[in-house]
């Protein structure tokens, strides 16, 4: 039966209940009644225990019925309302649990908008932009630090009083040795803050410079001339095969590394016994080998090891390789002079 304002005035005297879904909406011991008629334009409405809700029909989630008959015209309210969407983001910060549910731990990979995702990972799987400045970097610093050693070096040459002071202040020797050990223990552990990493970088060049220059300072002009031309052909032969071949030469790290060890105990050992110009040629044609192979190894890890903001200490790598063969390629030279 029908109302004068068109909704339906009777209910079946035993109504279904609600799906279970809804329950929560409602007390548990009420089972709201379900409308089985049509609403065709609905008025403004207040609400009677009879008739249904124009909300009730309207939506599926029923959350305004009629009052059980031991309490009629007071609909159920809920004690613990939910928080609004509204009152919930006007903290303009989201809440988060102390306990992670279920013991459910944090997400490390989620990106950080503050860091380019280029350099949280090794120059080799960067792409083609990142690559070609990180080696343009690289190889502008290994220039400028070898170019800096060259003119110093050259002092000692064009220079007599220079040359003089250098070989008469032996003291000096050792503080350019402590100095670069603690510049390039420094540099490594400052090697992605820029600009305290470059600060560090011509430190440590410096010192490195002058241990050069006074090495350099003993030989004859002709001999350093001849090492410098050799070693800026290996070096830059050893370079173009490291890059262009695909064997990987990365694998020699543990066996360059027990040379080295082997040859500077040689070195150590031979500074408390005489030895003849043998023992110097076969120690420097070892030291020539390691640092080659070092050059050919480090040359791929630059790629392979080293993140794209990490150009500074690539470059002193493949710098102390440089210097080292120079020194070995220079030291077989003025062996054959000798001779």
């Amino acid at each position: 039966m029908s109302g004068d304002n068109g909704y339906i005035s009777h209910l079946p005297s035993h109504p279904p209940p609600l799906p279970s879904r809804n329950l929560r909406f409602l007390h548990p011991s009420i089972h709201p009644p379900i409308a089985t008629g049509l609403v065709k334009d609905p008025p403004a409405y207040s609400y009677r225990p009879d008739i249904c809700s124009p909300s009730s029909v309207r939506h599926p989630l029923i959350t305004k019925m009629a009052s059980p008959k031991n309490a009629p015209h007071q609909p159920y309210v809920d004690e613990e309302a939910p928080p609004s969407y509204d009152a919930a983001g006007s903290s303009g910060s989201r809440v988060e649990s102390a306990d992670p549910l279920l013991g459910s731990q944090p997400r490390f990979d989620e990106p950080d908008d503050s860091f380019p995702p280029d350099y949280k990972t090794v120059v080799a799987e960067a792409n083609l932009a990142v690559r070609q400045r990180f080696v343009s970097k690289v190889y502008s610093i290994l220039f400028v630090q070898l170019l800096a050693t060259g003119a110093i070096s050259a002092l000692t040459f064009f220079s007599s009083g220079f040359k003089s002071w250098v070989q008469a202040n032996t003291w000096m020797m050792w503080i350019s040795f402590i100095g670069s050990i603690g510049a390039l223990i420094a540099c490594y552990v400052k090697r992605k803050d820029y600009p305290t990493n470059y600060i560090l970088l011509a430190a440590f060049t410096a010192f490195e410079s002058y241990t050069v220059a006074l090495i350099t300072s003993f030989y004859n002009s002709q001999i350093v001339l001849e090492a410098v031309v050799i070693t800026a052909v290996v070096f830059f032969g050893l370079t173009l095969f490291a890059l262009q071949t695909k064997y990987d030469f990365t694998q020699w790290q543990g066996i360059l590394m027990t040379s080295l060890w082997i040859l500077v105990a040689a070195g150590f050992v031979s500074m408390f016994f005489s030895h003849g110009s043998g023992f110097e040629l076969a120690y420097s044609i070892g030291a020539v080998i390691i640092f080659s192979g070092y050059i050919l190894v480090d040359t791929q890890l630059i790629m392979h090891h080293f993140t794209p903001d990490e150009e500074v200490a690539a470059a002193i790598s493949l710098y102390l390789d440089v210097v080292n063969l120079f020194i070995s390629i220079l030291r077989i030279l003025n062996n054959q002079n000798n001779n």
